[in-house]
């Protein structure tokens, strides 16, 4: 299943790109992962574990390396992807293996991070985020962009994912600002973190299995659901390849729009509830009624409040949204 080791010191073995397994938990932030490892993870991993083969041991040797280890690189042509992925084994977050990756200069835009699983998961206002095998639980690059366009980065995420995943038949919306729905139901939450400069995306996909909604807390704004419910999956790495790659394309649509009110117009198709009336929720304020409008040019939700005649229009961006 892989070649004999070699020794190889890098800066990161996946510096031109590929998928990557580390085979000992980098730095203790995540337990070691082997091949079979993997495959026995669930059947989704398996999949890939398959159509990646043959595997190849990669030693990084060199103590000083950020990337030091063993590594596994899948070496079949479904494996060259330009932008590396990692897959890790159980950690504590994701997002914890990217920002070491990331502070050590390992982690290039759009490269990313994958978990088999989590066990302190972290969603919006640091909510937990279940995490059992077979779903994805992934940290992306993202590009540090200032102004709107960075502003933007959960709903611009949040549009790549559905946009690919929609292609792929499952007609996903954003619902703003950072979760993906099918069928109103919520199967990914997006967490962009930013730290010295730098951006992470922790996104979340609920592919094999969704939270039992008696574990939804009370004031949740849409059921769970997860992307098995309404048709086959492929293997989780082809899975999540695919999705950055489409989340890649439509950044690079929205950078060479014509400013953001362009980016907004190319998004806001995708924003899930259009034309219907919710309940808005801001922090410290009373809840209170409002259709949604669209997107504003710095990636607020333009909303017109209900039950009071027509009223001015008015631009949410800080809060949450529900239906009636």
């Amino acid at each position: 299943m892989k070649n004999p080791g070699e020794t190889r010191p890098v800066l990161a073995p996946w510096a031109n790109g590929g998928i990557w397994l580390r085979g000992d938990g980098p730095s203790g932030l995540a337990a070691p992962l082997s091949v079979a490892d993997l495959a026995a993870a669930h059947p989704l991993w398996a999949a890939d574990v398959a159509r990646l083969a043959p595997w190849r041991e990669v030693v990084v040797a060199d103590a000083a390396d950020p990337a030091a280890g063993t590594w596994f690189a899948a070496c079949g042509d479904a494996g060259q992807v330009s932008t590396p992925v990692v897959v890790v084994g159980a950690c504590d977050s994701s997002l914890d293996v990217g920002w070491a990756l990331s502070a050590a200069g390992c982690l290039p835009p759009f490269a990313s991070v994958l978990a088999v699983t989590q066990r302190q998961g972290r969603g919006q206002l640091r909510r937990g985020w279940e995490s059992p095998p077979g779903n994805l639980y992934a940290a992306l690059a993202w590009p540090a962009d200032p102004g709107n366009l960075g502003a933007m980065a959960p709903v611009l995420a949040g549009y790549g994912l559905a946009e690919a995943l929609t292609a792929r038949g499952f007609p996903a919306l954003v619902k703003w600002p950072n979760d993906v729905l099918l069928d109103d139901r919520k199967v990914g939450g997006i967490l962009v973190e930013d730290r010295d400069g730098r951006a992470l995306a922790g996104i979340g996909l609920n592919c094999a299995s969704a939270p039992d909604a008696a574990r939804l807390r009370r004031d949740h704004a849409a059921e769970a659901g997860a992307l098995a419910m309404f048709g086959e999956l492929p293997g989780l790495v082809t899975l999540w390849a695919g999705l950055v790659q489409s989340v890649q394309t439509c950044y690079r649509q929205c950078v060479t729009a014509s400013g953001c009110g362009e980016c907004s117009r190319l998004v806001a198709p995708r924003v899930a509830w259009l034309g219907r009336e919710v309940v808005v929720r801001e922090s410290g304020c009373d809840a209170f009624q409002a259709r949604i409008v669209g997107l504003a040019e710095d990636g607020g939700l333009r909303l017109r409040r209900v039950g009071r005649g027509p009223g001015p229009e008015l631009t949410l961006h800080c809060g949450s949204i529900s239906l009636l």
